[in-house]
């Protein structure tokens, strides 16, 4: 047997042998953070630049077992003001998420996501627009509140967003925290 078979294995008797306290079943989310347009100010047409915004998410989940969930969520990642003639960089998009909750000890558990961000990059000054579908990839911590809340905190790399012949690009990352509602 293969060391990724062998990793599959455990992983899913693992899962199998959790407390019924991350119990099955839908779930919304809703969170807040910070994003990184990381190369936003690295044109020569920006005047004051700041490459980080405010990011607001909702999304929406099933969980199949304690420990796989999958996720939908929509998110406004903000814009990069560039202080320029280039105007303002203004992102937002769709992601769909594979997501593995690992407990470490009692309440608290590690994260690992993994999915497709679809992402809607705009320039203003301009009005061009692109879209880009990259792989998105995150971790985290989440603390159970109780059986139906839950807090989570994350950091995901959306790739990168735009086009370089009519948007430019920029590399986009999340810092969020945020609630776990379960029905």
């Amino acid at each position: 047997m293969s060391g990724i078979a062998k990793v599959l294995v455990l992983a899913v008797l693992y899962g199998m042998a959790l407390p019924q306290a991350m119990a099955e079943g839908f779930y919304g989310a809703l969170d807040l953070g910070q994003t990184n347009e990381g190369d936003a100010c690295n044109n020569g047409l920006v005047g004051s630049c700041s490459g980080t915004s405010t990011a607001f998410r909702v999304g929406g989940g099933y969980q199949f077992v304690p420990m796989w969930s999958a996720e939908v969520s929509y998110a406004d990642y903000g814009n990069a003001s560039t202080g320029g003639p280039a105007g303002d960089w203004r992102a937002s998009g769709l992601q769909a998420s594979g997501i593995g909750t690992f407990p470490v000890w009692r309440d608290i558990s590690v994260i690992g996501k993994v999915g497709l961000a679809r992402t809607d990059f705009k320039l203003s000054a301009t009005s061009r627009s692109s879209t880009t579908t990259n792989l998105a990839v995150g971790a985290g911590v989440q603390y159970e509140f109780s059986k139906s809340i839950a807090f989570r905190a994350q950091y995901e790399d959306l790739g990168t967003v735009g086009d370089a012949n009519t948007t430019g690009t920029t590399k986009l990352t999340l810092l969020s925290a945020g609630v776990l509602f379960r029905f």
